[in-house]
């Protein structure tokens, strides 16, 4: 399938054919394809879209993350342009700040594109070496986290397996991690600015030494950022650049969007929730009525729909009670005018109301 244009919660193939959205551009568009603030993007093409220097809507989005979303953090954070260069750069200053290069991650979690953290050909095995991989969502992890790690990388709630249950691992974690010494870096690249205005930091209550942010922070374009307690922040010889990071075209839709969210216009997290959990009710009574080993999982606006009926716990027990039957199902219910991403994650927006939401739920019931 390939895409000629999207807007509100459709996409729309060359040949014309219209199918809901459930992917949004890998969560990045809250809002919703060709929303209003999009389309107000054009009034920075006007005036450039790359200055090599500083611009005045850099200071700007700095400005809000401060005030509204992180106040106990440095006032300033580092651009990029994707998630995984976020990553990238979290983990550098945290090896730089600590002096160790060993950072633990938990399986089944996505950081992107990073050497180590993916299986891939092209990956020298020392990276490998340098990562310690934790059981996710296990107190058995907890051991394993010594001073030896400069740091650990974490989802709030992972894409691959989306829980609500989550807080009291992850407050377990802070606790260990000060303990040991060991950095704490939250991943909320899909999570912020999407669980809540403070992302699943907000909603657990749980705060890192470091965080990063994309797809939100965006609304459409690409952005990475990271922030973090300023004694880490102000670590010296760190390098950062890249060309296009902060350029003024992405950093104007991100001051938009900031704006958007402190004053709650266009994005209402109770709605946006709301809708996820009626998503979530309305599939699962689908697949107990039609007695299929499926459920749909999930925190918030995240959903994922499992292949198994049965209580799992992390991306371990997912992938061994899976049944493998889930290409076919999505194809399926491509052809009944529904899009979900082959990786079952589910991103809803602004743009899915209650009645987009029965749609889904006709469209599920009639491919199972």
């Amino acid at each position: 399938m390939v895409i000629n244009k999207a807007y509100d919660c459709y996409i729309e193939d060359k040949q014309g054919n219209k199918f809901i959205d459930t992917s949004m551009g890998a969560g990045s568009q809250i809002i919703g394809h060709d929303n209003k603030l999009i389309r107000k993007i054009s009034e920075q093409v006007k005036s450039g879209t790359i200055y090599t220097i500083p611009n005045i809507h850099t200071d700007a989005v700095n400005f809000y993350l401060k005030k509204y979303i992180n106040p106990e953090f440095h006032d300033e954070y580092v651009f990029c342009n994707t998630g995984t260069e976020a990553n990238m750069r979290a983990i550098r200053l945290a090896r730089a700040y600590t002096g160790k290069n060993k950072i633990g991650r938990f399986h089944g979690g996505w950081h992107g594109g990073l050497d180590g953290f993916i299986e891939s050909r092209g990956v020298p095995s020392i990276f490998n070496e340098l990562v310690e991989v934790l059981p996710y969502n296990d107190g058995s992890c907890f051991e394993k986290i010594t001073s030896d790690l400069a740091a650990i990388i974490i989802e709030p709630v992972q894409g691959s397996n989306p829980r609500s249950d989550i807080g009291p691992f992850l407050q377990k974690l802070r606790e260990r991690c000060t303990e040991t010494g060991v950095l704490l870096i939250f991943d909320e690249v899909m999570t912020g600015f999407r669980l809540s205005m403070r992302g699943g930091s907000g909603v657990f209550s749980v705060k890192p030494d470091l965080v990063t942010y994309g797809k939100v922070l965006g609304g459409g374009f690409p952005i990475g950022a990271v922030g973090g307690k300023k004694e880490i922040m102000k670590t010296k010889d760190v390098f950062y650049g890249g060309t296009f990071s902060a350029n003024p075209l992405t950093m104007y839709a991100a001051k938009l969007i900031l704006k958007t969210i402190v004053n709650k216009r266009y994005i209402r997290y109770d709605k946006l929730n709301l809708m996820g959990e009626l998503l979530r009710d309305k599939l699962n009574q689908v697949f107990i009525d039609k007695k299929k080993p499926m459920r749909v999982i999930g925190c918030g606006s995240t959903n994922r729909i499992v292949f198994t009926d049965k209580i799992i716990k992390n991306r371990e027990d997912r992938d061994k009670l899976e049944s493998q039957n889930q290409k076919y199902f999505y194809n399926q219910l491509k052809s009944n005018g529904v899009f979900i991403n082959v990786n079952g994650i589910i991103q809803l927006s602004m743009s899915h109301t209650h009645k987009i939401i029965n749609k889904i739920s006709s469209a599920v019931m009639s491919t199972t």
